[in-house]
């Protein structure tokens, strides 16, 4: 039985050549992009899953009330560890950790900059990365040790073997390796090169622990066995509620940190799921449209099959046989497409993770990837084969022996809705693919409020920013270096912020966050920002009490001019900056008050003349940097590079929806193109006919593609007000936004159009072209 099965697939893949090479291209196109979604969903959801202790961990986030709202942080007071750790036997384990960025380590003649975290004993209790050498727990417990990554370890020395070995940190002290980890993998939530002792955090700031006015900290816990998280929250909000102020900590699964980290007015909000979810529907639609390629085309060839089906019924076969033969054709295409499908994948899966910004990769190794795999090539073969084995298999074999199959109406009806569907959601991804390239198109081009690309940003590490003057002056002494200045913050992004400032008339309700940042003189001429109001901060005026405010932050505040003179706090303001755009691009600008600060700070930058000589200034900037600050490598970036980095989010989804539509437009016009090619053979003879009657080559055109064109308007009716709706969600969470034109879908609806156009009029043209006597000889 399975013998005739294989033989007759074979046969009738042979015999129709075009259908099959259709089926199997859609086929293959939809699976390909189904393992690439396959690939992202798995490796989302396995993120941090490598911790054995998973479900027991757990990081404390903050939820701050403030002018009506609730907002959800990560970073919590360094003193709440104290308190969890003595008030609340709960916890088994509970660890602070502090980003620290990079860090400088020299040893020998070798130097770099490492990704680094500050961290106490408990975090590697709480974490279970994997350990390759030394005891990392005792090695934070000692603030002359250092943990690093078999990845350092490999670039300083080699190889794994450094524990003992001594490294030089940011030119200040000397750290021994105490422990070697395994290089974190890529589905990480917490990424770094090296951990240092949290104990050296506590020795460069006194006093730091004690602090319940400095939200600067993470704070991870594990809870012992059979404990109730909201019982746990419950006695965390009580032993904090005469310290936290308004704030309320609480316990969030590390687990939901990476798929559930968005909160709205204090509640989970979704975040990263979505997208995930987003993925599972987009490629679940994918793959129907290469489906209903086959249905389409099974249906439409069921007259070419019905005499077989007639006979094979009068001759003993069973209904359910012959649905097992359908679908074996089906699954037989389904494998086949799926050997392609895999290939393409493969060869695909580079220029995606460029594209697309991910590291996804196939280990061929994996059972339950394989697994995987094979499972969406058996469900994609068996929807695709499903409704023709059972219509197919259901004729009658004296009607069909009669010549009587199937009303035409119905079928066709049938298909035109299948090649409706394909086209409305091809339709609804090209629509989609033009609004949000349009939205970063837009976002992109509004001013920022200064000049970034040739401004260029230098990390100070250790105590290189005790060197600043020395730096600022040989800078200065380079042709074509207009202005330099420092800061703690590096323009685009401004993570410090509070609530407690104070100014004249001040009200309770003017709760709201200000960011704060410090910065040296001559900040405002070197970044190249614009003055609303007073004055940059000057060497003539020494300013050390002096602020900076921009214009939201004085219009929130509702001072009135003249601004400059009013005291906030204990800093008099002397300038006002007009906005510039800073942390999320997509959202209006924060409020935003700037002090100075002539000690360490973050970053040196440096505006270079736009003269098109950058290459030969950086070579200067990098000549005076190391003689002015020997030790230390130059590293450097451009602020220009930093703000198009903040579009890499909306530029990534722009590029796979863009993929997706394109494959879709693809699948559906390979289905087009069989069915064209269907129709035109089922019509030859009322072609020839029309031919010998005087018909033109256009007319006969015009009737061809017609019929086939109507499904493809229709899906455009469809599908612009389903895209308009979807696309108006998505931007009404942006303040700065494009408006919805209807030249967007018109363009949509051409595109689609003019594809599927192009796609039946080969069919339709060739058609038209053929010698009615050849099409007439045998009537």
């Amino acid at each position: 039985m399975l013998k005739n099965y294989f033989t007759a697939t074979l046969r009738g893949m042979t015999k129709n050549r075009l259908f099959t090479f259709v089926n199997i291209s859609g086929l293959s196109i939809g699976l390909a992009l189904g393992i690439i979604f396959l690939l992202f969903v798995k490796g989302e959801l396995q993120y941090d899953r490598f911790h054995t202790n998973l479900s027991s961990i757990y990081g404390i986030m903050v939820n701050d009330p403030r002018e009506n709202v609730i907002y959800t942080g990560r970073t919590t007071t360094p003193a709440l560890a104290t308190a969890i750790r003595e008030g609340l036997p709960e916890a088994d384990h509970v660890a602070r950790m502090v980003t620290a960025g990079d860090q400088l380590l020299n040893t020998g003649e070798k130097s770099t900059y490492e990704n680094g975290l500050y961290a106490e004993p408990d975090f590697l209790r709480i974490f279970r990365f994997t350990v390759i050498a030394g005891d990392p727990v005792a090695a934070l417990s000692d603030p002359g040790s250092i943990v690093i990554t078999s990845r350092t370890a490999r670039k300083f020395f080699g190889s794994d073997d450094a524990v003992g070995k001594v490294f030089m940190h940011n030119q200040a002290r000397s750290l021994k390796v105490g422990a070697v980890l395994q290089d974190i993998p890529q589905n990480s939530t917490i990424r770094f090169d090296v951990i240092l002792p949290y104990r050296l955090a506590e020795l460069q700031t006194p006093g730091i622990s004690d602090r319940w006015d400095y939200n600067a900290m993470q704070t991870f816990i594990t809870l012992k066995p059979h404990v109730d998280p909201n019982v746990f929250n419950a006695k965390l909000k009580k032993l904090v509620s005469t310290r936290y102020g308004n704030s309320t900590p609480f316990a969030y699964p590390f687990a939901d940190f990476h798929l559930r980290s968005r909160f709205k007015n204090g509640q989970p909000a979704g975040g990263k799921i979505q997208v995930v979810q987003f993925t599972i529907i987009v490629g679940i639609f994918v793959l129907l449209l290469a489906c209903v390629n086959f249905m389409n085309l099974a249906t439409a060839r069921s007259a070419q099959r019905a005499k077989e089906v007639g006979v094979r019924k009068t001759l003993g076969a069973t209904r359910r046989q012959l649905v097992w033969q359908f679908l074996s054709e089906s699954m037989a295409m389904a494998l086949l497409a799926l050997i392609a499908g895999i290939l393409l994948a493969k060869l695909s899966l580079h220029g995606m993770n460029t594209l697309l910004n991910t590291h996804l990769t196939m280990d061929f190794t994996d059972w339950k990837l394989w697994l995987a795999i094979t499972g969406l090539a058996l469900a994609t073969g068996l929807i695709a084969g499903s409704y023709p084995a059972f219509f197919i298999s259901a004729f009658r074999p004296v009607k069909v022996l009669k010549g009587q199959i199937l009303p035409h109406r119905s079928g066709t009806l049938f298909r035109r809705g299948l090649v409706t569907f394909q086209f409305m959601i091809s339709i609804f991804l090209i629509i989609s693919t033009i609004v949000i390239f349009r939205q970063q198109r837009y976002v992109q081009q509004l001013p920022i409020g200064y000049d970034p690309e040739n401004l260029v940003d230098i990390p100070t590490r250790g105590n290189m920013a005790g060197k600043y003057d020395a730096i600022r002056e040989a800078f200065l002494q380079i042709p074509g270096v207009q202005g330099v200045s420092a800061g703690n913050d590096n323009l685009v992004g401004y993570g410090g912020a509070t609530n407690d400032l104070t100014w004249p008339g001040k009200t309770a309700d003017q709760n709201f966050m200000v960011h704060i940042s410090q910065v040296q003189y001559d900040w405002m001429k070197t970044a190249g920002l614009s003055l609303v109001e007073g004055r940059d901060f000057s060497r003539e005026f020494g300013d050390t009490l002096g602020c900076i405010l921009n214009e939201t932050a004085v219009r929130k505040m509702g001072l009135k001019p003249p601004v400059v003179g009013t005291l906030i706090g204990s800093n008099m303001v002397i300038g006002v900056v007009k906005d510039f755009s800073f942390n999320d691009p997509f959202e209006t600008t924060a409020p935003l008050a700037v002090f100075l600060n002539t000690g360490t700070l973050n970053h040196i930058f440096v505006r270079l003349v736009n003269d098109g000589q950058w290459q030969q200034q950086v070579a200067q900037l990098e000549a005076a940097f190391k003689k002015a600050a020997p030790g230390f490598p130059f590293e450097f970036h451009f602020t220009q590079d930093a703000q198009e980095r903040k579009f890499e989010g909306i530029r990534s989804t722009w590029h796979m929806i863009s993929v997706v539509g394109t494959l879709a437009i693809i699948i559906s016009c390979l289905g087009l193109l069989g069915l064209s090619t269907f129709m035109a053979e089922k019509r030859i003879r009322e072609i020839g006919i029309r031919k010998v009657f005087g018909a033109s080559i256009t007319r006969l055109w015009f009737m061809l593609s017609a019929d086939l064109m109507k499904p493809v308007l229709l899906a455009f009716l469809l599908a612009a007000p389903l895209a308009a709706w979807a696309m108006r969600i998505l931007l009404d969470h942006m303040d700065y936004r494009v408006s919805l034109s209807w030249w967007m879908f018109m363009a949509a609806g051409l595109l689609a159009a003019i594809v599927a156009l192009l796609t039946v009029s080969y069919q339709g043209i060739k058609a038209a072209m053929t010698n009615p006597a050849d099409s007439l000889k045998a009537e």
